[in-house]
C-alpha cells in the first residue's frame, strides 16, 4: 500500500496497514523552519530549507524527510501562502534568532521599525504585518474595513486588486491565470513523481478573514450591531470564494485529494461566537462553498482547520459539508477525544490531535509524548477516519529527538494489530 492509497482509505473510514501520518501538509500541521533545520541535521539530510510561510516561519517538507518521518501527505501551497509574499522565485536567506540558512522568497523584504521590530509593507504602502523585536512570527496589523459602516465602504475596501491577481490579504479572493498554471504544474509533478497524497492549501475563510478585514473587535460587534452589513460582506466573500475555488479546481482537481481551509472559531475555554451566530451567519455560507466544491469534484475531501473549544458545532461542521476536522484540541475545554470519536467518528475524519504542541511536546518528556500519542491512536484509529499529526505546528524550540519519537510511535503502534487489541 502506498501513501496516497493509505490516506484515501483512511478518509473513506477504512482501516489501513497503519494510520496515515502527516507532518507539514498544512499551515497548521507544519514545522517551524528553525526546528526543521535541527531535524534535518539530526536525520543527516543535507538540503537547504525552503521557508514558504514567513508569517509563521514554516518550512516546506523535503520529500526525503517526509519519507524518513513516515509522512504520507504533502502540501500544495498557494503562490502567496501568507502576508502577500509570493514563493515562485527563491533566494538565499537566514532564519531569525540564528536559526540557520534557508531559501526564501526573493520578494521578502521586511523593513526595520522604530521599535526594533520588522515590518512588511504591501505595494500600496500599507504596513500589513509586524514581527516584534526578538520574535520570529509576524502579526497581521492592517484592516482595510476597519472604519466600514456602509455597503459602499465594504465595496471600496475590497476593491483593491493585485495586478497579478494573486493577492490573498487584500480585496476579494482571487486566483490569476499565472497561479493556475503554476499550481497545475507543481501538483502534476508531485502526483506523477511521488506516491504522496496531496493536500491543497486553498484556505477559504469567512470568520477568520473577517478579523483581518474589519479588526477583531469590530467584526465580532458587527454581527450584533449591523447584521445586514455582516451578511452583505459575507455574501460577497462567499461568491468570490466559489468563483476562486472553481478556477482552483480547474487547475489542480485532477491531482489533489484534499482541499484545506481555516476558520478558527474557538478559544481555549469556549467558542468565540455563540453557536447560534455561527449557524445564522457562517454555516450556510460554508455549506454553499462546500457544495460548489463537491459539484466540481465529487470525490474531493474538504478539510477545516478550526482551533479551540468548538464541541457545540462539530455536528454543524459535518452538516455544512466538511469531511475532515483538524484538530481535536484536547487542551481546550469540552473537547474530550473519546466522546468526539464516539459521537462523530463515523462521519468525520479526525486529522491531527495525536500530541499537543501547546503542552506535551513543548514541556513533556519523550515518554510523555509516546504515551499521549499511543492513547490518541487507541481512541481515534479504530474504524479509520484518522490521520496522525501533532496538534498545530511544531515550534522552534522542540528538539528533533521529540519529533522523531512522536512519529516513530505512529509507525510502531498505529497498526490494527495493536490498536484493535487495546
Amino acid at each position: 500500500m502506498n501513501s496516497r492509497e493509505r490516506v484515501l482509505m483512511a478518509l473513506n473510514h477504512e482501516e489501513t496497514d497503519r494510520v496515515p501520518i502527516d507532518l507539514g501538509s498544512s499551515r497548521s500541521t507544519g514545522i517551524n523552519a528553525i526546528a526543521y533545520n535541527k531535524l534535518k541535521q539530526y536525520l543527516g539530510v543535507d538540503s537547504k530549507t525552503v521557508l514558504f510561510d514567513v508569517k509563521q516561519l514554516l518550512a516546506e517538507m523535503d520529500f526525503e524527510v517526509a519519507k524518513r518521518i513516515g509522512s504520507d501527505v504533502v502540501i500544495l501551497p498557494r503562490l502567496v501562502p501568507s502576508v502577500g509574499i509570493r514563493i515562485d522565485e527563491l533566494t538565499d536567506g537566514e532564519l531569525p534568532e540564528n536559526g540557520g540558512p534557508c531559501l526564501q522568497s526573493k520578494y521578502y523584504h521586511p523593513k526595520p521599525l522604530d521599535n526594533g521590530g520588522m515590518g512588511i509593507y504591501d505595494k500600496h504602502g500599507h504596513l500589513i504585518a509586524v514581527r516584534p523585536k526578538g520574535g520570529i512570527f509576524y502579526d497581521e496589523v492592517y484592516h482595510p474595513l476597519e472604519n466600514a459602516e456602509t455597503e459602499e465602504d465594504v465595496d471600496r475596501g475590497l476593491s483593491i486588486e493585485d495586478e497579478d491577481g494573486d493577492s490573498q490579504y487584500l480585496g476579494l479572493p482571487q486566483i490569476s491565470d499565472y497561479e493556475m498554471h503554476y499550481l497545475h504544474d507543481r501538483a502534476k509533478y508531485i502526483y506523477e513523481n511521488t506516491d504522496f497524497a496531496i493536500s491543497g492549501f486553498t484556505s477559504f475563510s469567512l470568520f477568520e478573514r473577517g478579523f483581518k478585514d474589519f479588526g477583531y473587535e469590530n467584526y465580532l460587534m458587527l454581527f450584533y450591531e449591523d447584521p445586514d452589513l455582516a451578511e452583505y460582506y459575507l455574501d460577497k466573500m462567499t461568491d468570490a470564494y466559489i468563483t476562486y475555488m472553481e478556477r482552483y479546481l480547474d487547475a489542480v482537481g485532477d491531482y489533489i485529494q484534499i482541499v484545506q481551509n481555516n476558520d478558527d472559531l474557538g478559544s481555549q475555554k469556549a467558542m468565540l461566537i455563540s453557536p447560534e451566530i455561527y449557524r445564522e451567519f457562517i454555516k450556510p455560507r460554508h455549506a454553499k462553498i462546500n457544495a460548489a466544491i463537491k459539484k466540481k469534484c465529487p470525490d474531493m475531501h474538504i478539510s477545516l482547520h478550526c482551533d479551540g473549544s468548538i464541541y457545540p458545532i462539530i455536528g454543524d461542521i459535518i452538516e455544512s459539508g466538511f469531511d475532515i476536522l483538524n484538530p481535536i484540541q484536547r487542551d481546550c475545554d469540552n473537547m474530550d477525544p473519546a466522546q468526539i470519536k464516539k459521537e462523530f467518528g463515523d462521519r468525520l475524519t479526525i486529522w491531527g490531535s495525536a500530541c499537543s504542541t501547546q503542552s506535551t511536546m513543548t514541556h513533556g518528556s519523550i515518554e510523555d509524548i509516546v504515551n499521549e500519542a499511543k492513547e490518541m491512536i487507541r481512541i481515534f484509529a479504530p474504524g479509520g477516519g484518522f490521520v496522525f499529526s501533532q496538534i498545530h505546528n511544531i515550534l522552534a524550540d522542540i528538539p528533533p529527538e521529540k519529533i522523531v519519537a512522536l512519529f516513530d510511535t505512529a509507525k510502531k503502534y498505529g497498526v490494527p494489530e495493536w490498536f484493535n487489541a487495546q
